[in-house]
């Protein structure tokens, strides 16, 4: 009997799945307002993490939060790993990043890397809005498949790509919740 309550535990967490997988479908689901049907295929959260950052990393600081760039893609650090996410708009940077391509969507130039879209601004690339209608050869491996009205389609950035003869559209943007 003294052991009853550890079994009955250990039973609740074995038939209900792992902890840290709940509270992230639970958190991922609080923050979006979205305006049409998704289901998604893969219901678990990909985050790409590293336990070091590589020797010579230098932080960006941009609204009191530091970004470490590492190989194109930006971490920020969490309860003592660096997680994978994506700057915000505004946020500038003097040099690209080396798989950054250049796209011309309505007659605008952007260049793009990664899921993040930047334009020239006074000699620096800002970090811009995800222009709808852009059409990108390949998705970062970040990006998840989603139904989306019907349509199988991609996530990542919360852009949403769906898949053309030439490569990935986007199709539509994915709004946050405002409080």
């Amino acid at each position: 009997m003294k052991h009853l309550h550890l079994v009955l535990l250990l039973f609740a967490f074995l038939s209900v799945g792992s902890v840290e997988y709940v509270e992230a479908q639970v958190t991922r689901h609080e923050k979006r307002v979205i305006k049409r049907k998704v289901r998604r295929h893969n219901r678990r959260v990909v985050r790409r993490t590293l336990r070091r950052l590589p020797a010579n990393t230098r932080p960006i600081v941009y609204r009191r939060i530091s970004y470490y760039p590492v190989g194109g893609m930006y971490y920020v650090q969490r309860k003592g790993v660096y997680v994978r996410t994506f700057p915000p708009r505004g946020f500038r940077l003097r040099a690209l990043p080396v798989t950054a391509i250049v796209l011309t969507v309505r007659g605008v130039p952007y260049r793009y890397a990664d899921g993040v879209f930047y334009r020239e601004v006074n000699g620096e690339y800002e970090v811009s809005e995800t222009p709808i209608g852009a059409v990108v050869k390949e998705l970062p491996q970040d990006a998840e498949e989603i139904n989306f009205d019907g349509i199988s389609a991609y996530e990542l950035n919360d852009a949403v790509y769906r898949a053309v003869e030439d490569g990935y559209e986007i199709i539509d943007i994915l709004e946050e919740e405002e409080n």
